[in-house]
């Protein structure tokens, strides 16, 4: 453990130096319009407000917020206002245990029966299957409404005896179900192990070292205090309303951290530069969860993974009572994101995200393809050379001037993603989402040996 905190020192030291570098990797024009992307987000949703910061090249290259943190008292929101977390925080959690194994005190392999004897599956379900949510075991939170038991406070045990006990979903290691249950009971793990407080463990081991010093336990945080922004729900098309309180111990493990998105972000550089854990371990920490069946899920340990033909990407989104977040983290280009929003109406998040993301992430060469055309079908004239003989014959003239008229006032794209990519028989099929000019559009290809057989943009908003 001694030597994992010397490199976290080496890193708080790293970060201490380049935080304050705003602007290094992103110059004034395109801070502008990452500004405008956000704003644009907020505004159409009618989001009361974001925290987003960006790390390029290892460090803290971007950090602002927009809006109000409280609509009552137009509380202006900053970099310093603090969010819940709500999921994220299992990435920190994971981290926790992981340490606990490079420092030898655990295995990933040892089954739940070493701490927890009398859980259902406890003898079959490994510490590895909780992290990675393949243990079987339900999800106690969404069952729980705010106005009743989750109003008031409660013991993490007194949580896991009552829903540990429950029949398991399924055989452990065969499925993927995301389960808040299985961080209550690591969480608990760590404690046992430590004979600390998971987040005083958190604290002495991750915050402090990486000099996150507004982070904080959303269980010490009493209702209405002014620590963090408020959180806003929506009922149906009535007006945003605080969200309700949750008493301590609900989400235990699982989503107790309240932060602000700079301090994600210096978790983040940590990541990047590969300070936070042995190489071991930190490679368990993003391997994806291996099935009974040989397959895989996209699910690693507090964090989720896309290798999909993309750049690969490491990710955690977090929904709490009023608040959702996203901490999205590029390896290869050596970025990440931390987007933080007061409220959980609209995705607000996830499109900041999308859009910072187009701005800055090099796409690979089938999404480059796929925005060439789009902007070739935008202003009615596309590289007919990538077309097949047959496309050629079906996409007339008379096609393209209809692409033309009804897309090319829209503008300039606002974020481009891969929704899914996939082959069968040969064929290859790749689906887009597009936000262009206030409108989410779909573009969607069909491939043979690289040669473009059909192409289609359609109203996304109407799937």
């Amino acid at each position: 453990m001694q030597r994992l905190l010397q490199h976290m020192f080496l890193v708080a030291l790293i970060l201490t130096s380049t935080a304050s570098a705003y602007g290094q990797t992103i110059d004034l024009a395109m801070r502008r319009q990452i500004d405008q992307a956000i704003q644009r987000c907020l505004q159409a949703d009618g989001t009361p407000s974001a925290s987003v910061a960006i790390v390029m090249d290892d460090h803290l290259a971007y950090a602002n917020a927009f809006g109000e943190a409280v609509l009552t008292t137009h509380l202006a929101t900053s970099t310093a206002t603090r969010y819940q977390l709500a999921s994220i925080s299992k990435t920190f959690t994971a981290q926790a245990v992981l340490l606990l194994v490079a420092d030898g005190k655990l295995s990933l392999n040892d089954p739940v029966r070493r701490w927890f004897p009398d859980l259902t599956g406890a003898s079959q379900i490994s510490v590895r299957e909780l992290l990675n949510h393949t243990s079987g075991y339900p999800d106690h939170y969404p069952e729980s409404y705010p106005a009743g038991a989750k109003g008031a406070a409660a013991s993490p045990d007194r949580i896991i005896n009552e829903w540990g006990h429950h029949q398991l979903l399924f055989p452990p290691g065969t499925q993927f179900h995301y389960s808040n249950l299985e961080y209550e009971i690591a969480g608990r793990i760590v404690e046992k192990v430590s004979g600390e407080p998971l987040f005083q463990f958190m604290q002495e081991h991750i915050f402090g070292p990486l000099q996150m010093t507004s982070t904080m336990d959303l269980d010490t945080i009493p209702d209405g205090s002014t620590a963090l922004a408020t959180g806003y729900v929506q009922n149906a098309l009535a007006p945003l309303q605080p969200a309700p309180h949750e008493g301590p111990g609900w989400s235990f493990g699982s989503g107790q951290v309240v932060t602000t998105a700079e301090d994600v972000a210096r978790w983040d550089a940590a990541f990047l530069q590969h300070r936070l854990l042995p190489e071991r371990e930190a490679a368990e920490e993003v391997t994806m969860a291996r099935l009974v069946n040989g397959g895989t899920y996209p699910s690693a340990l507090g964090l989720f993974v896309s290798r999909d033909n993309s750049p690969i990407r490491y990710y955690h989104t977090g929904e709490g009572l009023g608040f959702e977040a996203i901490n999205l983290i590029y390896p290869e280009a050596h970025m990440a994101f931390v987007v933080l929003t007061n409220t959980n109406v609209k995705a607000t998040y996830l499109k900041i995200a999308n859009q910072l993301t187009y701005l800055l992430v090099p796409p690979n060469k089938d999404e480059i393809f796929a925005r060439k055309l789009f902007a070739g079908l935008q202003h009615g004239q596309p590289d007919r050379s990538a077309f097949s003989s047959d496309l050629n014959k079906y996409m007339s003239d008379a096609m393209l001037a209809e692409y033309r008229s009804s897309l090319g006032s829209l503008g300039a794209v606002q974020s481009f993603t891969v929704a899914s990519e996939h082959v069968t028989d040969g064929l290859e099929t790749r689906d887009y989402n597009i936000t262009v000019g206030g409108h989410a559009l779909k573009l969607h290809l069909l491939l043979t040996d690289g040669r473009l057989e059909d192409a289609a943009i359609t109203d996304a908003s109407t799937d």
